[in-house]
């Protein structure tokens, strides 16, 4: 689990040479910045990134910045197989599907 506040300092004080990217674990985002560190433009981005990241609740960053699953409501349906009631079978989709030769014919 990353920290987003580490995650944010360094990418406002070191976003121009991707630390922050390396930190996440985004190795060839890291790569890129420190390629293109040069411009300016990785800096740039890397400010603002560090802005997102401490203004992003803790599980949003989790989630979204450091590959971590959701938590709550959206792993318990998936452990406990959800709502049953809107789950189909192909089988009555197929129902609803009904070609006449006239139809193919038209085309």
């Amino acid at each position: 689990m990353k920290n987003k506040y580490v995650a944010g300092i360094l990418a406002i004080l070191l976003g121009d040479l991707g630390i922050h990217k390396f930190y996440l674990g985004k190795i060839g985002s890291g790569i890129l910045y420190l390629l293109f560190c040069w411009t300016g433009i990785p800096a740039i981005i890397g400010l603002i990134e560090g802005i997102i990241y401490l203004c992003t609740d803790d599980e949003t960053f989790q989630v979204k910045y450091c590959s971590m699953p959701p938590s709550g409501d959206v792993n318990k349906n998936a452990v406990e197989g959800g709502n049953t009631e809107n789950q189909h079978t192909d089988e009555s989709h197929m129902d609803d599907l009904h070609v006449d030769n006239n139809d193919i014919n038209m085309i």
